[in-house]
């Protein structure tokens, strides 16, 4: 069984939680009341693989589920170490979201020595009824995979999150090749 540490990112009231529940199967629908994670919080769930990417068998996905909060900034260190993705979750209308996005997506990657194309952002759009608005993003948010969505829609999440997983198994894989490949050299 292949296991995929994958590490959910974001300011706070952002919706990580929520997303990482409808991900990791533990609700199908949100909660009006807001309960901040302290520190990080692991959800694990095993699944079949994309059809297309059979041969990983079944997967273990760990979803990391990281407090954006800044006074737990000294837990993310070993928090990210061996995580293989990033899904950033961005809501536009979060105060000062711009800002703190910036600062998430310029420590994580770059302290795990992670390229973008292992990271995702979901830009969900809260309370939007069912019609997701034009916004402008943060220039941070260019080099990566981007999916528009709101956390009333799980079927939406998953759709995005499917996309992203195939395109991570893939690059894993290539990863590991490449070590074999070195190793044989």
């Amino acid at each position: 069984m292949s296991s995929i540490k994958i590490l959910v990112v974001g300011p706070q009231r952002s919706g990580k939680s929520t997303i990482t529940n409808i991900l990791g199967e533990l609700t199908e629908n949100i909660t009006e009341f807001y309960r901040p994670t302290v520190a990080c919080r692991i959800v694990e769930c095993e699944r079949d693989p994309p059809p297309a990417m059979a041969s990983f068998g079944k997967i273990n996905l760990e979803f990391w589920d990281v407090s954006g909060d800044f006074k737990y900034e000294k837990c993310w260190g070993p928090i990210q170490k061996e995580a293989q993705g990033i899904i950033f979750v961005y809501d536009p209308n979060v105060p000062e979201g711009e800002a703190l996005m910036n600062q998430f997506v310029q420590m994580f990657p770059k302290a795990m020595q992670l390229q973008p194309k292992f990271c995702m952002v979901f830009i969900n759009h809260h309370n939007s009824n069912g019609a997701i608005p034009q916004v402008s993003l943060p220039k941070c948010m260019d080099s990566l995979d981007k999916h528009h969505g709101t956390c009333e829609d799980p079927n939406g999440i998953f759709q995005g999150f499917e996309k992203y997983l195939n395109k991570l198994l893939k690059l894993l894989g290539e990863k590991q090749r490449n070590a074999e490949d070195e190793m044989m050299a």
